[in-house]
């Protein structure tokens, strides 16, 4: 036998070895200083389920559940209070005020600031505020997506920075486009997509599709056109999509210099 792999105790494997049984691959199970090792008898075969099971391990990392939510406090916070406002302002039916970047002034028409410190929690509230449930599942869906894996590798403060920085950037960009009348998460979704893209470029795998970093620059462009609209998709804020996603470019090279220099610091 031929050591494969260890198996992680904070996850159901049994799935993944009732498939190695479908699939015919003598295997044992044995417990070493207390954890569990995954053992196969064909050499051939070793590199082949040991990626099997990083693969495993990571679909059963994103999938939304209690223990993956524990796990995942930011993540879980952000989509809990997305949910929460959703709920309370009724699909931003009333209450959506107390959510847009700025106050509105009809006539004449223009907006402004709030006061400082209020324009603090003005300055990311938008992220929470939906107008449909199409909208809300969508966002929620993505950002739960990305977001449970970025937590994962970043951890928690980076992560919650690199959210904070992608939310301001693209609430100030949409802002300065069109005004304040504006909210989702999407802009902090595109913020995580390029991140991730580059992460997983230029540092690992994330075991992301390169077909959805396509799909997402097809539907960046998509948004400056007519098409939406006319198929009654509405109108996107499209500079709260630019701008997030550039946001997440500059967040990854801080990141990447910053670990450069902990791991150059650590060399010493």
């Amino acid at each position: 036998m031929q050591y494969c792999c260890r198996l992680d105790a904070s996850i159901d494997n049994q799935p993944f070895l009732v498939s190695l049984k479908e699939a015919g691959v003598p295997f044992v199970i044995e417990v070493r200083q207390g954890q569990q090792e995954l053992w196969v008898s064909d050499l051939a075969i070793l590199d082949r389920v040991a990626q099997g099971y990083a693969q495993f391990k990571h679909n059963q990392s994103m999938r939304l559940v209690p223990s993956n939510m524990k796990t995942l406090p930011l993540t879980t916070l952000i989509l809990s209070l997305c949910l929460l406002v959703a709920i309370l302002t009724g699909m931003a039916s009333s209450g959506r005020e107390w959510f847009y970047i700025a106050e509105l002034q009809f006539y004449p028409r223009a907006w402004f600031l709030h006061d400082w410190p209020q324009q603090m929690w003005f300055s990311v509230s938008p992220i929470f505020l939906h107008f449909s449930i199409e909208h809300l599942v969508f966002n929620g869906v993505s950002f739960w997506y990305l977001g449970s894996q970025l937590e994962r590798r970043l951890g928690l403060l980076p992560f919650g920075l690199l959210v904070m920085l992608t939310a301001l950037s693209g609430n100030y960009g949409q802002l300065l486009d069109s005004g304040p009348l504006f909210g989702g998460l999407s802009g902090v979704v595109y913020g995580l997509i390029v991140f991730a893209g580059l992460y997983q470029w230029r540092v690992a795998t994330l075991y992301i599709p390169k077909g959805l970093f396509g799909l997402a620059g097809v539907w960046l462009v998509l948004g400056y056109t007519p098409l939406f609209e006319m198929i009654g998709l509405g109108s996107m804020a499209n500079a709260a999509h630019l701008f997030g996603a550039l946001g997440g470019a500059v967040v990854f090279a801080l990141w990447k210099v910053a670990a450069k220099e902990v791991s150059n610091h650590e060399r010493r």
